[in-house]
């Protein structure tokens, strides 16, 4: 049978094959012919699938979409979210990061970034700062965000009544509005640390606090921790507390006034005790993300391959702070000595596995690379900080200790014979030093006459010390004549001052985290080799507060912030001797006080001029050794496979892990290009 049925008409053309005619198609087909036709249709269908997702993939893009949960641990308890008062408060302040906006912030390389500013410039030669508002930020209770709030939160913090730790900063700043949206921040001189200064400063809503008294403020734990209200990318919706009335967790949700945007839309922050429980957890899958400990107290390769670790750097660094207002610590050579007597390498993998880097300069050139790295490092040498201090002359003593003895001359010395008859001064301190002894000098006269009495009084000085005295010239019986012997032995225990024994001995003080700790045990073990000793003392957060309040320590192992770029003046000048400064070694150098005011004095912070100055402020501090400059310790953050956007690079501190949140997302999605 013919498939295509032919006309009568010869000479009509031929027509299509009738739907009839198609259903008889297959019938024709042999065996081989319908395989090899199923084979052609699998592959055009698949064929065409290929091409419809490659048009698909290709024409498409994987955005992050705005939805998803996280779970974040914490160790401690939340105590204020109230920008004004959370400064000392890692925890407090890291609940700030999510809930108010600053001026300035930080991005994921740690430089400063405008975040509630649309533009800014300096003028008045870098006195003042000329910026404008985002006209898009709003409170989370929809008010708008404008420079009346900006200059309500200075006036806050400047204010005395208040008592904000941040006051201190900002005594001197001027600020004034010239617009709702537009101000200028005015300071006496040019500083070097301006835009850090604004983004520590979390502005508070004027709505809110304006008539608000300092006791009001403070005991408002609603607005302070229910609900409090920011202008940042989250908002508190949920305060959970046990039966003990103990936080375990804040719950946040995605502020939907925010003036920009945020991926996750629900953060639950768990609190815990201590830093097992936290690392348990996340071992256990109860939370998706949480800060480590870095110590050398927890295996971090036991975690699951479903957490992925980031070792993030910060401007923080550990160290060995001698007083220096202190003997014999006011010593440079024996500060150089214990510099060169300390291996760092040791230290670093007993305190946190080597989890950080060796520090060798308070200005931390590895991380702030437009410092130079320094030439004149003092580097680790045995045999060399051995032989520095027997050269300063402090021996090695039977004990297996070092000391330093200084022999004092006699305050007086006695040179000319004495007699019956004889007077003057001389006489009258014979007789002083015959009264010390009534077995000798019964009646003590002093009255700078050699009569009867004294004489009595010499004999019995000479028969007490015979054998030194008597015997070498063949005498029996005291003479009461003051000559050789007698004056040699006179000048032996009369008006002698003690010599000044210095012994290495020392007590190290401390805070109770394990890594410090370590650290401490470690410099003990190493210094013992040289013959000092140590005894390491280690406090609770307030009695280390106390100690540093009152600078009651010998040695100290304690941390310092440097912040976005460095600016060592608050450690060092010796302005910041006393508490609350933080120049915690006691270090006074007029030389240095001048370059540290010196670079805080340009309004760009990376001028060339004011690196050349911290540059020779970091070899002075290095040659001087006020200090040992030990380690600086990674932020370990361990968080779900499934959580992205986390491209931090270098952390200012703990509390800004939250800084860039926004880029923080769980879930995706595709879109069109």
């Amino acid at each position: 049978m013919s498939f295509f049925k032919k006309n009568s008409d010869q000479n009509s053309s031929h027509k299509l094959p009738s739907l009839g005619q198609w259903t008889q198609f297959f019938k024709i087909l042999t065996r081989k012919e319908k395989c090899i036709l199923g084979i052609a249709a699998l592959f055009f269908t698949a064929s065409a699938i290929f091409l419809l997702i490659n048009f698909y993939h290709k024409n498409t893009q994987v955005v992050p979409k705005d939805s998803g949960a996280i779970k974040y641990g914490m160790v401690g308890q939340p105590q204020t979210i109230n920008p004004l008062y959370a400064y000392s408060s890692e925890i407090d302040r890291a609940l700030i990061e999510l809930t108010f906006s600053s001026l300035m912030s930080y991005d994921q390389d740690g430089f400063l970034t405008p975040d509630l500013i649309e533009d800014y410039r300096f003028i008045d030669n870098g006195r003042t700062i000329e910026f404008s508002l985002k006209k898009n930020a709003k409170w989370i209770d929809g008010k708008p965000l404008t420079m009346d709030d900006v200059v309500f939160t200075i006036h806050l913090v400047q204010d005395s009544d208040f008592m904000s730790p941040l006051r201190a900063n900002w005594q001197t700043v001027e600020v004034e509005k010239t617009s709702d949206y537009k101000g200028l921040i005015k300071f006496k001189q040019p500083y070097s640390n301006a835009l850090e200064l604004l983004s520590n400063l979390k502005i508070m809503p004027k709505h809110i606090w304006e008539n608000a008294t300092f006791q009001a403020m403070t005991s408002n734990t609603q607005l302070n921790l229910f609900t409090p209200i920011g202008s940042g990318p989250y908002k508190v919706i949920k305060v959970e507390q046990n039966n003990d009335k103990k936080i375990t967790s804040i719950v946040l949700n995605a502020n939907k006034n925010y003036y920009s945007s945020t991926r996750i839309q629900k953060i639950q922050i768990i609190f815990f005790d201590n830093q097992n429980d936290l690392y348990n957890a996340l071992k256990k899958g109860a939370i998706d993300i949480g800060e480590l400990e870095n110590s050398n107290t927890l295996n971090y390769n036991a975690l699951p391959k479903s957490l992925k670790q980031y070792y993030l750097q910060s401007p923080n660094y550990f160290g060995l702070f001698f007083n220096n207002s202190r003997d014999p610590f006011k010593d440079k050579n024996l500060r150089v000595a214990l510099t060169k007597a300390t291996d760092k390498n040791e230290i670093i993998k007993a305190a946190i596995d080597n989890h950080g880097q060796i520090v060798d300069s308070p200005l931390l050139p590895n991380f702030f690379t437009e410092i130079e790295q320094p030439q004149n490092i003092i580097a680790y040498n045995l045999e060399e900080a051995q032989a520095d201090l027997d050269k300063a002359g402090y021996l090695l003593q039977e004990n297996g200790l070092r000391q330093k003895t200084i022999q004092k001359t006699n305050g007086f010395k006695f040179s000319q014979n004495l007699k019956s008859g004889s007077s003057g001064a001389e006489v009258k301190k014979l007789q002083e030093c015959l009264a010390q002894d009534p077995a000798v000098y019964p009646s003590g006269e002093i009255t700078g006459t050699f009569g009867e009495n004294t004489k009595k009084a010499v004999i019995a000085f000479q028969e007490k010390y015979a054998d030194e005295i008597l015997k070498p010239n063949g005498l029996t019986k005291g003479t009461g004549i003051v000559s050789n012997a007698t004056i040699k032995k006179l000048n032996e225990i009369c008006f002698v001052i003690p010599a000044e024994i210095t012994p290495l001995s020392f007590t190290l003080k401390t805070s109770n985290y394990p890594s410090l700790i370590a650290a401490a045990n470690s410099i003990k073990s190493q210094w013992k080799k040289i013959g000092v000793n140590i005894e390491v003392q280690v406090l609770d957060a307030s009695e280390i507060k106390r100690v540093i309040r009152e600078r009651d320590f010998d040695l100290l192992i304690f941390g310092e912030k440097l912040g976005a770029f460095p600016d060592p003046l608050p450690y060092w000048h010796s302005s910041q001797i006393i508490d609350p400064g933080s120049n915690f070694s006691l270090y006074q150098n007029k030389n240095l006080d001048t370059l540290l005011e010196k670079q805080r004095a340009y309004a760009d912070p990376y001028d060339k001029e004011r690196i050349k100055t911290l540059q020779t402020i970091q070899n002075t501090l290095i040659a001087d050794a006020p200090a040992i400059y030990l380690y600086s310790a990674d932020i370990i953050l361990a968080a779900r496979q499934n959580i992205k956007g986390i491209e931090i690079n270098r952390l200012i501190d703990s509390s800004k892990i939250f800084s860039n949140i926004e880029n923080w997302y769980v879930n995706e999605k595709r879109i069109w290009k």
